[in-house]
C-alpha cells in the first residue's frame, strides 16, 4: 500500500458504530496506538465473498501452526512458537515468517517432550501482544491453511479479542478435513497419518516451521486433486464440509 495512503487511514477516527462497540480499554489503546488501529481497521473489513471467489492460483494462502503450552486455550495455556508460510496459488513465495514467544507462564515437562522447547528457550522471547502487529501484516487478508487449524485460531483468538477487539475473519482450510474429502473417508488423523498417505516428508516434526512445511505440501497435494487452479477458493471450502462420502 502507498505510504501516504496508509499514513492518512492511520490517522482517520474509528467509524462511530465500531467505536459503540468496542470496550473503553480497547478503544483507549486503539486511539493511543496509529498502528494498531490500522491493523483493527484492516482486519475488520477482510471481505471474505471477495476472497473465496477467487481462482486458487490467483489467491494468497499462508500455511500457519503453532507450538503451545498446552492444549488448552482458555485454561490458560498460551503460544510459544509461531510460523506461517507464503503461498500464492499452490506454490510457495519463498516468504515466511517464525518467531518464538514468552508465554509469561511455565512451559510443562510433558509439553516439552513433545515439542522439546524449554522455559529457558523462550526467556528473551517477546511475549505475544508484542509480535500482533508483524503476525497480522504478514496474515493479512489470506486464506489460512493447517493442520487442525480451529487450534491455532482458538489461541490467537483469545489474545486478539480481548486486547484489540477482534477475531480472526480469514477464510480458512484444514488440511485433515481436505484428507477426508479426498480420500472419501471419515476419521479424525494426525499431521503424520495424512503426510504419509500424500507421500509428504516431515522434517522435525512438532516444530511450528517444520509442521508448517509439512501442512503446505500436504496443501498442495490435496488442492491439486480436489480442485482445478482455475476453480474457485470456495469450491475447496466446500469440499471440506459438504463433499465426504463413505466408500463401501
Amino acid at each position: 500500500m502507498n505510504t501516504a495512503v496508509l499514513l492518512s487511514k492511520m490517522d482517520k477516527p474509528l467509524p462511530l458504530l465500531k467505536r459503540l462497540l468496542l470496550p473503553r480499554d480497547i478503544r483507549q489503546r486503539l486511539h493511543g496506538n496509529p498502528e494498531l488501529k490500522q491493523l483493527y481497521l484492516t482486519q475488520t473489513s477482510i471481505n471474505n465473498k471477495r476472497i473465496v471467489k477467487k481462482p486458487v492460483n490467483e489467491s494468497r494462502f499462508i500455511i500457519l501452526d503453532t507450538e503451545t503450552t498446552g492444549l488448552h486455550a482458555y485454561a490458560g495455556d498460551e503460544i510459544i512458537s509461531i510460523a506461517m508460510l507464503e503461498y500464492q496459488g499452490l506454490e510457495p513465495t519463498g516468504r515466511q515468517y517464525e518467531h518464538y514467544i514468552n508465554p509469561q507462564r511455565p512451559i510443562s515437562a510433558e509439553s516439552t517432550a513433545i515439542h522439546g522447547i524449554t522455559d529457558s528457550d523462550v526467556r528473551t522471547a517477546p511475549p505475544i501482544k508484542e509480535l500482533l502487529p508483524e503476525i497480522m501484516d504478514f496474515i493479512d487478508d489470506a486464506i489460512l491453511v493447517g493442520h487442525h487449524i480451529q487450534f491455532d485460531f482458538r489461541f490467537l483468538n483469545k489474545i486478539l479479542k480481548p486486547y484489540l477487539g477482534f477475531q480472526l475473519k480469514n477464510p480458512w482450510l484444514d488440511t485433515m478435513l481436505l484428507f477426508l474429502a479426498h480420500q472419501g473417508r471419515l476419521g479424525h488423523y494426525q499431521l503424520e497419518e495424512v503426510a504419509s498417505a500424500c507421500n509428504v516428508r516431515i522434517q522435525h516434526r512438532h516444530s511450528a516451521l517444520g509442521d508448517a512445511h509439512a501442512a503446505a505440501e500436504i496443501f498442495s497435494y490435496l488442492a491439486s486433486h480436489l480442485s482445478s487452479p482455475a476453480e474457485s477458493v470456495m469450491n475447496l471450502i466446500n469440499q471440506q464440509f459438504n463433499e465426504i462420502i463413505v466408500q463401501p
